[in-house]
């Protein structure tokens, strides 16, 4: 009975005849990397991933980068650059407005020596009470659609209403006590900034 001897080890036995030890004896198939040459600070998409290298180092992008960049306080004050940020009062005002509390104390009190100031603080309040009553409009908003559901669903699969009020008569009497805050504020505000 013959026995069959595939043709690598053919060829293997013959290298090792000829002393060719280092010879190829099969012959192997696959595909080839589009590998690129990227630099450092280079951005490209690879597969689903973002990806750059800093330091030498490749590293992916996510989402939230931007956010950390925005929350990471950095150990001296970008603006003055020879200060640095270790207090209560620097985490406050970097959150804030992205400089040290030395900085921002300066800032106000150049405004204050020029006679700017009460502008300055008018524009702030002005802007603190239009974002305390939009938040307030989403609050109630969204207690609305809380309501609007049609109630509770209990273990047995059935829908109990508890509200004893239409739905329709208590947003419209949410949508008016926040229409009379707003308008009170405003009043308030504004008689503030005549005096």
């Amino acid at each position: 009975m013959k026995k069959y001897i595939p043709e690598h080890k053919v060829k293997r036995m013959r290298n090792l005849v000829t002393k060719n030890f280092g010879e190829k004896t099969k012959i192997q198939i696959g595909y080839g990397k589009n590998e690129e040459d990227h630099k450092e600070g280079d951005i490209w998409i690879e597969g689903k991933k973002t990806w750059t290298i800093k330091n030498g180092i490749t590293q992916t992008l996510t989402k939230l980068d931007n956010i950390r960049r925005l929350v990471y306080m950095p150990l001296t004050c970008p603006k003055c650059n020879n200060r640095v940020m270790k207090g209560d009062l620097d985490k406050l005002f970097w959150r804030l407005y992205g400089e040290c509390s030395d900085c921002r104390i300066m800032y106000e009190t150049n405004l204050k020596i020029s006679g700017k100031y009460g502008n300055y603080e008018k524009d702030i309040k002005t802007k603190n009470l239009k974002s305390w009553i939009k938040d307030l409009h989403s609050a109630a908003e969204d207690f609305i659609e809380e309501t609007n559901r049609s109630g509770y669903i209990t273990e047995t699969g059935k829908i109990e209403d508890w509200s004893k009020q239409n739905k329709k008569e208590l947003s419209s009497i949410i949508r008016k006590r926040v229409k009379n805050i707003k308008e009170n504020l405003t009043k308030r505000y504004e008689n503030m900034n005549k005096e």
